[in-house]
């Protein structure tokens, strides 16, 4: 029979999981009551006091659990979140740290340290922990976070990473081994539908143990000199951003021929599109999951500095590649969780074929103030809606090869009329690096 606090702790974590913080607050300080001291639950009132913004209690709260119970991972984890609410970035990179000292394999500590030490301009100390994440997500140490894009598959992804192969087959030492792979999935891809769906242990079988890991992964070292081509025009552009309430300008010319070609070279033979389920019909790659490499992250910092009045205060907080797999593939409209955008392409130019379309197109209209940032799928009614009030405030930008938007991030925006060749190397590729986040 449970004793009276196993019975005030069952009831509290109840009212947690259903969402009755008030309840479960008074329960818990019922229980502490009870076993004065408890780590447990001094931590889990530490969470509450968080959830409800109250980040300084929260703070003493977990100070707390942790004087209790040294070695308490998830109650320092707690308080490294608690210090970066707080603005307290030097302190949050220290409990990061000891999160990781404590439990090597904490995903999200990992995560957190690598926008930590991007924000502090340490690009080393940042790759090393996204290297960790996609070592957690795909490696040898995999952790099971990833574990059903591992075990699912959509026919489009399969035939993507078939092409893929036979790419790097006419370019690598080792062609039989991606020949027989390309085979492999192609096969595979004859029984699976559009849609993800779990793969049989047959189809795990012929597919091979390194499905949707690092099979190759190439170099892409930042290049000497500039990757961000000079802007003799930088001022026109900000007095061009500037021009309405909200910004959004356009340029050609982003990155350096070198740089340029690194990384076209790196996202076409590189195998990291691993996210098939977010956007149908496209694959994506993310900082944390493969994308990060000390080329982007060079590119990155050279965009801060090319435009410091506009974002030398914003460090970049997160950025994703896009490749859509059919030849109108489109994004639909919606907004990004940051401060500033920059999008831009390095599918080359012959691959389009709607010169006139192809690439964004941003409302520079205001969204509506109370508008939160749901996610991707989420009240697609009223921004469709909202968007159809204000058409005369679209900024249509056609695609061109090394072309980049720069936006607010709050702005909806989504992907102009597309029709793209076939081909492996005709996809088209879009990046987007985000900067800041959309309270600043």
């Amino acid at each position: 029979m449970a004793s009276p606090f196993e019975q005030s702790v069952a009831n509290a974590v109840a009212h947690h999981e259903a969402g009755r913080l008030e309840q479960a607050e008074a329960v818990y300080r019922d229980a502490l009551g009870l076993a004065p001291g408890h780590p447990a639950v001094t931590h889990n009132l530490g969470v509450i006091a968080a959830a409800k913004g109250r980040h300084r209690e929260a703070l003493a709260h977990f100070d707390a659990a942790i004087a209790a119970e040294p070695q308490y991972a998830a109650a320092h984890y707690n308080r490294a979140s608690a210090l970066q609410t707080l603005g307290r970035s030097r302190d949050a990179l220290q409990s990061f740290a000891r999160v990781c000292a404590i439990d090597p394999g904490h995903y999200d500590a990992h995560r957190a340290l690598g926008f930590l030490w991007l924000a502090e301009g340490d690009r080393g100390r940042a790759l090393d922990h996204f290297a960790r994440t996609y070592e957690l997500r795909r490696g040898d140490d995999r952790s099971g976070i990833a574990a059903k894009s591992l075990t699912w598959a959509a026919r489009g992804k399969l035939l993507h990473d078939a092409e893929q192969f036979r790419h790097l087959a006419a370019r690598r030492r080792d062609r039989l081994s991606f020949e027989a792979l390309a085979r492999n999935y192609e096969a595979v891809a004859e029984g699976v539908p559009e849609q993800a769906v779990p793969l049989s242990d047959e189809q795990l079988d012929a597919l091979g143990d390194d499905y949707n890991t690092a099979i190759h992964v190439g170099a892409a070292p930042e290049i000497a000199g500039r990757a961000v081509s000079e802007r003799s025009d930088r001022d026109a552009l900000m007095e061009r951003y500037r021009e309405r309430e909200c910004g959004a300008v356009w340029f050609d010319d982003l990155l350096t021929p070198p740089a340029l070609a690194a990384l076209k070279r790196h996202l076409l033979e590189s195998t990291i599109w691993h996210d098939f389920s977010h956007i149908g019909g496209f694959v994506a790659s993310y900082l944390e999951d493969g994308l990060a490499c000390p080329l982007l992250l060079q590119i990155a910092d050279e965009i801060r500095g090319a435009f410091p009045d506009l974002l030398k205060e914003h460090p970049l907080s997160q950025a994703w590649a896009f490749k859509g797999l059919q030849a109108t593939a489109a994004i639909d409209a919606h907004a990004d969780d940051a401060a500033i955008s920059i999008n831009f392409w390095v599918t080359p130019d012959h691959a389009n074929r709607n010169p006139d379309g192809g690439g964004l197109v941003v409302c520079r209209a205001p969204p509506p103030a109370a508008w939160q940032v749901q996610g991707y799928e989420a009240d697609m009614t009223a921004i469709s809606a909202f968007l159809n009030r204000h058409v005369a405030d679209n900024l249509v930008v056609p695609y061109r090869e090394n072309r980049a938007v720069l936006f607010e991030s709050r702005l909806f925006h989504r992907s102009g009329s597309t029709n793209f060749a076939a081909g492996y190397e005709n996809h088209r590729i879009n990046l987007t690096l985000l900067f800041g986040r959309h309270t600043d």
